[in-house]
């Protein structure tokens, strides 16, 4: 029988690091706290730990849902913390488990309370009425709300395990990594690509469709090396030149000459014109070109498109927040990434928006087809709950 580890193995969403270090940032300084604990691996159970520790497992990803920021309230004081989520292969009890970690002190009751009603924090019907006595108490002059202090929702996976010891295992590679492998570049980059290749971000061969199609896609931001960190795309840090190379080989791929595109805005950022039309020149199809905030050198664009498919009316446009108070439908759009997917996921059913940002659909181009058979199912199941990411299919047929 095999001996249970003494310790466990931690999950490391490598991608998701600064964004994780940031946002715990940013909610320390909009609160006023002295100090907090950033959250940047997770504790795996033990039949994982020791089915990876002994390579008795061949998955290639581990994938998480992480969320912030919960109270835990502990007499008379609150702790914050995330919470995460992940997915287990069925090789473990579970096939999902939920924990929550601690990212700050526990802070005083009232104190707190104050704070988050003055930044406009989600709080109780209860909490709000003391929070608004409290205001009326102490707040002598009127505080502007802090908006940095964003919620956090963010999906991510971990390619690596920090392992009970000094080892680490590579999922993607899947095989152990002395402490001097770990630190090395280079198989971080080859980690990155089957990573990407397993997941199904990164096209490896044409799928042209067997008729015309319209693909729709924004948000590419190409030559922006601060998108890798900001959007935790599966790249190394200021590595554009395999973000550019991977993101239109994607859409290459995907597309063929005869389909048409519409995309949502945000080419690059704020590249000049004889870059933007260098990378316009090198995307297939018929493309309809919707102004982002960041295109200052794109030409020919519109500000919004409109079209009509399956009894529905579809406004596209680049920032959601542009869209006409009278407007109804459903909007598609970019501009929001993945930073905001508790109010934009890839589809809200409730707002009626479709996020097509391309760090939410998978680094590539969908079919409209494919969005219309999602909401056709949604609707038809009554579904409230939103898709927050495009669904890949993984690739288990690559050998390591």
């Amino acid at each position: 029988m095999h001996q249970k580890l003494p310790e466990h193995a931690h999950a490391c969403p490598l991608f998701a690091e600064w964004k994780l270090t940031d946002a715990t940032r940013e909610f320390k300084t909009t609160l006023g706290l002295p100090e907090t604990n950033p959250v940047t691996q997770f504790p795996l159970p033990d039949a994982l730990t020791d089915a990876i520790s002994t390579q008795r497992t061949d998955i290639r990803y581990l994938p998480l849902t992480i969320s912030g920021w919960h109270r835990t309230r502990r007499g008379c004081r609150f702790v914050f913390g995330i919470t995460v989520t992940a997915s287990y292969p069925p090789l473990t009890a579970v096939s999902e488990e939920s924990i929550h970690l601690p990212v700050t002190q526990p802070r005083g009751y009232l104190t707190t309370l104050q704070k988050m009603h003055r930044h406009g924090m989600p709080l109780t019907r209860s909490e709000s009425l003391i929070g608004n006595i409290l205001a009326t108490i102490f707040d002598r002059k009127k505080h502007q709300k802090n908006h940095r202090c964003r919620p956090l929702l963010l999906t991510t996976d971990a390619t690596r395990i920090a392992l009970p010891g000094k080892d680490t295992y590579d999922l993607p590679l899947g095989r152990r990594l002395s402490p001097e492998e770990a630190r090395s570049e280079e198989i971080l980059r080859q980690s990155h690509t089957a990573y990407r290749i397993a997941r199904g971000y990164e096209c490896t061969a044409p799928s042209p469709t067997k008729a015309p199609q319209t693909f729709l896609t924004a948000d590419l931001h190409l030559g922006h090396h601060h998108a890798i960190r900001y959007y935790c795309r599966p790249f190394l840090p200021d590595d554009t030149d395999t973000m550019d190379t991977v993101l239109i080989m994607n859409w290459n791929h995907t597309i063929s000459l005869r389909d048409t595109v519409i995309f949502a805005g945000d080419l690059t950022y704020k590249a000049d014109g004889d870059t933007t039309e260098a990378y316009r020149s090198r995307l297939n199809g018929t493309i309809t070109w919707i102004e982002g905030n960041h295109d200052t050198c794109l030409e020919g664009t519109c500000p919004s498109h409109t079209i009509h498919a399956d009894g529905r009316e579809f406004l596209i446009i680049h920032n959601p927040k542009h869209v006409p108070d009278t407007y109804h439908g459903w909007v598609i759009h970019g501009h929001t990434h993945n930073a905001r997917l508790e109010r934009y996921p890839f589809i809200s059913f409730t707002h009626k928006t479709v996020n097509i940002s391309t760090d939410v659909t998978g680094y590539q181009p969908i079919p409209l087809s494919e969005i219309l058979a999602l909401i056709t199912a949604g609707e038809a199941a009554g579904r409230t709950a939103p898709i927050l990411i495009r669904e890949m299919p993984a690739k288990t047929d690559i050998p390591r």
